[in-house]
């Protein structure tokens, strides 16, 4: 039997992530690296350790490339391959495995760190990290209760504008629901809308969600010296 520390670290890291943090890729949810190995820190109180085993560089033996022009023959791709074990002190040790395309130009560096990065996360998952959220099929939500139905905008067309107090009652009915859909449209199109962005930081309901729309801010350049402060306050409020 588990004794009560490891039962203790079990939990925290099976828990489910937060709606908004997951992320679509070809079809399918993830959550992003950092928050998987975050999750890790915090439910090993950053006792772990994560070691890198092997450095693999393999043939994948699929064409994925053009032929080439004067000589008519086509490039076979290699893929970086990383394999790592990582050990949680009581719960004992499991080996993840993960891979990147070598694409000419692309770099060895960005490679390995994708493919560490996957290995990282399968690691994790064997520890039960996110197991029914990563890689989940496109619209399932595993272990979160169904969103209100809504009506969506087809992604072709451009979404509608809206005024600022609708935006804000979107905010409140995605808080409510917790629908991580509706917050990634929210931040797809908040632009770099001050106020919006201030509604959807008071809305985050914990660090990773907040550190999630950080990251959207990021991507569309609207973090200023205003908002970061914001975001420190509420960083602030998480933690009392």
């Amino acid at each position: 039997m588990k004794s009560p520390d490891n039962a203790a670290i079990t939990e925290v890291l099976t828990q489910p992530f937060p709606l908004e943090i997951i992320e679509q890729k070809n079809g399918l949810s993830f959550v992003p690296h950092e928050f998987v190995r975050e999750r890790v820190m915090v439910a090993t109180a950053n006792t772990f350790d994560w070691t890198i085993d092997q450095i693999l560089f393999r043939d994948d033996g699929v064409t994925r490339r053009s032929a080439n022009r004067q000589t008519g023959e086509t490039p076979r791709p290699h893929s970086m391959i990383v394999i790592g074990t990582l050990t949680i002190p009581g719960l004992g040790s499991r080996a993840g495995i993960g891979a990147h395309p070598l694409d000419e130009g692309s770099g060895e560096d960005a490679a390995y760190k994708s493919a560490e990065s996957d290995a990282f996360k399968r690691a994790a998952m064997a520890f039960g990290v996110g197991l029914r959220q990563l890689y989940i099929e496109k619209g399932q939500t595993a272990a979160a209760p169904a969103p209100r139905p809504r009506a969506r905008t087809a992604e072709a067309n451009p979404p509608a504008a809206i005024s600022d107090k609708v935006f804000g009652d979107q905010v409140r009915q995605a808080a409510a629901d917790r629908d991580g859909a509706a917050f990634r449209h929210l931040s797809s199109v908040a632009g770099r809308n001050a106020a919006r962005w201030r509604m959807l930081i008071h809305a985050a309901e914990s660090e990773p969600a907040l550190d999630w729309i950080v990251r959207q801010m990021d991507r569309q350049n609207a973090l200023s010296p205003q908002l970061e402060d914001e975001i420190a306050r509420q960083r602030e409020t998480l933690a009392a």
